[in-house]
């Protein structure tokens, strides 16, 4: 293993950076359409969403994170993909200043990504986002020094498993590692190629197994850095 290349594929939106800030401004983009009361019944489950996670009510069950619960809530108060669209970049924009749209990129995560790329790591940005924007935002954040390669649509969850394959070869799974917040997308692509799997499962969903599973990133450094060092993890269901 050791005279392999190992590659960390990280998701981006609550993984490499967090904040609630792009999901109120995405929630708020979206009502303007509504009338009144449709309004505020959105932007209240939104808020009810980000304080409970899988215990918010039913109108929200189906979904996996805090943009999913906008588009959910949306699509139920009539709203339709091009509308919701439009709103999802009007807050790409928004998310490019710092003063109104306040963002973190967790330190412990990008000092642990600097030290596994001065071991010979690769690391890979794999995003459903558009590449519209991303390049700008990727520089507000400082993060291109801490990437090998940037993945725009990457199309997950069949992409990624694509994006996987390309990356190692058939049977060397575990020369992978996978980190996400959305465990269809991000991790059972990885479980499925043997990959170890990282599952930040902030909204307590529990939607499935991985390798390591914590309600923030900073739970999962040590899993990688043990992933990272050629030590087999134990894998939790």
């Amino acid at each position: 293993m050791a005279d392999e290349p190992l590659v960390l594929v990280t998701d981006f939106d609550g993984t490499l950076y967090r904040g609630d800030a792009p999901i109120r401004h995405y929630a708020e983009q979206a009502a303007r359409a509504l009338a009144a009361g449709d309004r505020a019944r959105l932007l209240a489950g939104v808020e009810e969403f980000l304080a409970l996670g899988a215990a918010a009510g039913p109108a929200t069950a189906e979904a996996v994170d805090a943009w999913e619960a906008v588009a959910v809530l949306g699509r139920s108060a009539g709203l339709d993909g091009d509308q919701l669209q439009r709103a999802f970049l009007a807050t790409r924009e928004l998310m490019l200043d710092p003063v109104r749209c306040p963002l973190e990129v967790p330190a412990g995560y990008a000092e642990l990504i600097a030290e596994l790329r001065a071991a010979g790591v690769r690391v890979v940005l794999a995003t459903n986002s558009p590449a519209e924007g991303l390049d700008a935002l990727l520089r507000r954040l400082d993060l291109p020094p801490l990437l090998d390669a940037v993945v725009a649509g990457t199309g997950k969850p069949a992409g990624l498993r694509r994006l996987l394959s390309a990356e190692a070869p058939e049977g060397a799974g575990r020369l992978l590692c996978v980190i996400g917040d959305h465990w269809r997308n991000d991790i059972e692509p990885g479980l499925a190629v043997g990959a170890h799997s990282a599952y930040i499962d902030r909204f307590g969903r529990a939607d499935g197994p991985a390798g390591a599973i914590a309600p923030a990133v900073e739970g999962l450094l040590d899993s990688i850095r043990t992933w990272s060092t050629g030590r087999a993890p134990i894998e939790r269901n």
